[in-house]
């Protein structure tokens, strides 16, 4: 079983967890035991790239809250987690519950950093049937004598060698081998970090933050969303604002063309392909910057 975990400020914390791996605007740390795989997703500097952290929040089954300190990234973050509906676990370094519950967290536990492996593994997963593959896309490169080579996460569906898959450029895409953990394997499921051999595509073709589907997502620059404003934020979206956009490992500016309610339309600073029903978060400059979650209903 593969387990995908967000742990957003404490590098100590994520050292326990998993051996640290690749960084760039993420750092990974990997554990693999007794057949089951935890990979744990931290924003590698929260001060110079902060658009990691939401994409660490989003991409992540599960979310791992230090409260060794308890400032104002910890109170950014805990605002954050309250947007999205997704299991939060909490150390016993301090007690946090006076400010857990201001926000109003439901799905959360307060564990002890000797449980935590535990408590990841012991979390069911919702049940995929496989058949609608996604997979995000955080870094592509080539390799001499080997060509494209795609690393990312599966969110949704399995992947087998030699399917076939689109980019949003149009372009199909052949999975010649697939990797996880440093090793060869001939499928992987939801949930699981992979490096990609692939053909039909050049490395310069593709950039982070992209999907590759069994189906054709177009790209787009404006879409329709329905959005939830953080209780904290203290500011309605109105028509012309301007923020951060982040979905899964994709970021870029966008302004609010239409706005009426909870009912928005962004426009990207540059097109993306995103799947209707795929979460997001908008960010600003003022605290709290994660103040807004929502969901892509259509491009525009």
């Amino acid at each position: 079983m593969h387990h995908i975990v967000a742990i957003p400020l404490d590098y100590k914390l994520a050292d326990t967890i998993g051996k640290k791996g690749s960084v760039n605007s993420i750092t990974f740390y990997n554990r693999k035991s007794d057949g089951n795989v935890i990979v744990g997703i931290a924003p590698s500097s929260l001060a110079e790239k902060f658009y990691a952290l939401p994409e660490s929040l989003l991409i992540a089954e599960q979310i791992i809250v230090s409260t060794s300190e308890m400032g104002r990234d910890f109170g950014e973050v805990v605002v954050a987690c309250g947007l999205l509906d997704k299991k939060v676990l909490f150390t016993d370094d301090n007690d946090a519950s006076a400010i857990l519950n201001g926000v109003g967290l439901k799905n959360f536990e307060i564990v002890s950093k000797e449980q935590i492996i535990e408590k990841i593994l012991s979390y069911e997963k919702s049940k995929d049937d496989g058949k609608d593959v996604v997979i995000n896309i955080d870094k592509a490169f080539p390799v001499k004598g080997v060509g494209t080579i795609l690393l990312g996460i599966v969110e949704r569906g399995t992947i087998k060698v030699h399917d076939q898959l689109i980019h949003g450029s149009g372009k199909e895409i052949t999975i010649r081998s697939i990797q996880s953990q440093d090793e060869d394997v001939e499928s992987a499921e939801a949930g699981t970090r992979v490096g990609l051999s692939v053909k039909g595509i050049d490395h310069t073709e593709v950039e982070k933050g992209d999907i590759i589907c069994k189906i054709y997502i177009k790209k787009s620059s404006a879409f329709d969303c329905s959005v939830n404003i953080s209780k904290f934020a203290k500011q309605d979206i109105a028509v012309g604002g301007r923020f951060g956009f982040v979905s899964g490992f994709m970021y870029s500016e966008c302004t609010i063309e239409e706005a009426n309610g909870n009912s928005i339309r962004i426009r990207l600073q540059k097109e993306a392909a995103i799947i209707p029903g795929s979460k997001f978060f908008l960010m600003r400059n003022n605290s709290p910057r994660l103040f807004a979650s929502g969901v892509v209903n259509s491009p525009a």
